[in-house]
């Protein structure tokens, strides 16, 4: 199940679905690298990956991940 559509204003992007979740950050959490980096994010997108531990956050050309110290 995506957890992302088609971003109404850009055809070419792709923004999180609205879902009820418990997970309050609001960051979209995968189960591996490859799921957190979605196809088609749009500049700012943040996803989590449970996998690694990390955060992915798109820049507007590419996937920057942040850890914890």
């Amino acid at each position: 199940m995506s957890r992302y559509q088609a971003d109404p204003n850009d055809s070419t992007k792709q923004v999180p679905k609205t879902t009820v979740a418990t997970n309050f950050s609001y960051i979209a959490v995968f189960d591996t690298d490859a799921e957190a980096q979605v196809t088609n994010p749009t500049k700012g997108t943040m996803t989590y990956s449970v996998a690694s531990d990390k955060i992915f956050i798109y820049n507007g050309t590419a996937w920057k991940t942040f850890t914890r110290d």
